[in-house]
């Protein structure tokens, strides 16, 4: 059901609520923070705990852009190589740029901190709207999108406390789903192979992953999880130490298509037959899942879905029309001959 959701502020905190707030005349603010050498510091000090306490930003566009409407909305992500960015990147653009709205693409290197400084860059800049690939934030950052009041929309996969809009993928559910077709069909000693990934994607494999082994009175204890991130070498290299810890295993579950692929190749350097003695699935449909020999049974994930519905629910939202603060876009399974 459509649903209106009213801003969460009337308004940006201004220079006014900071003087007010640290009891002295707005040329006072002004004055530290354009020139806090001018100020004594235990007046500056006292300026300074009001502006963190309201999570004031200077609009430093605001001299020759009062009257104007920006067209500008920021966009961080983890890294520009990211699976799965590029598609979102694209679904936007497609929706927004004919609209007249640039999107301003920055990247915080996985760091929760670098995401911080950007947006305390960027914020003061106008924006129309912000789209975080990312639900993992400092306090500051949740504070300061909070008290700023623009359009907030967090894409790649549902979160549970979302800043303001949410669009992307349920893992619990796409996980889930995935593990009972391998249950389904007739695997009894299934394993999960993990590689780094973000820990909010991380927390929802595993809670899939748990809730179709549990429903099927099986055990989900078969689970190694490494710190190198999601590759085919990695997959090759866990493949073994995996097998040397559970050799009963019969299939396994891996959170990447890179990992699955990995794993595939070293089975084939070993002889272990696929599917036959060993079941391989993994998560993402990526070319390679398509042309790898057997082919990959794998989660196919609407990254560009999810981009062209977070760029029509930012307009409406930016149009004042109806839209739904949070919205799943579900995820398919590719079904092949590695399981």
């Amino acid at each position: 059901m459509s649903q209106s959701k009213k801003r969460r502020s009337t308004g940006k905190v201004t220079l006014a609520d900071v003087a007010q707030h640290a009891g002295v005349g707005t040329m006072t603010v002004s004055r530290a923070l354009r020139t806090p050498e001018q100020v004594s510091e235990k007046l500056r000090e006292k300026i300074e705990a009001a502006v963190a306490e309201l999570g004031y930003l200077p609009n430093l566009a605001a001299s020759s852009l009062a009257s104007a409407s920006s067209h500008t909305i920021a966009m961080i992500v983890p890294l520009l190589s990211e699976f799965g960015c590029a598609d979102i990147f694209a679904g936007l653009q497609q929706v927004l740029q004919p609209a007249g709205y640039q999107i301003m693409l920055a990247e915080s290197q996985h760091y929760a901190e670098r995401e911080e400084k950007l947006l305390t860059t960027l914020l003061p800049h106008n924006l129309a709207a912000a789209v975080l690939l990312s639900s993992e934030h400092t306090q500051a950052t949740r504070d300061a999108l909070l008290n700023y009041p623009i359009p907030v929309i967090e894409v790649g996969a549902i979160c549970a406390d979302p800043i303001d809009m949410n669009i992307g993928i349920d893992y619990v559910a796409a996980m889930h789903q995935l593990t009972q077709t391998v249950i389904a069909r007739g695997y009894r000693h299934i394993g999960l192979l993990c590689a780094s990934q973000q820990q909010w994607i991380v927390q929802q494999h595993l809670r899939g992953w748990h809730k179709a082994l549990l429903s099927q009175h099986m055990s989900p204890h078969r689970v190694l999880n490494t710190a190198r991130r999601a590759s085919f070498s990695t997959g090759a290299q866990q493949l073994p130490e995996f097998l040397l810890a559970w050799p009963e295993t019969d299939a396994l579950v891996c959170v990447s298509d890179e990992l699955a692929c990995g794993a595939l190749y070293e089975c084939q350097r070993r002889r272990i037959k696929v599917p036959t003695d060993l079941a391989i699935v993994g998560f993402g449909d990526s070319d390679i899942s398509r042309v790898c020999q057997p082919p990959l049974t794998t989660v196919t994930l609407p990254h560009r879905k999810i981009g062209i519905q977070a760029g029509k629910t930012l307009l409406a939202r930016l149009h004042d029309k109806a839209w739904l603060p949070v919205e799943s876009i579900p995820a398919t399974l590719s079904l092949r001959d590695s399981c």
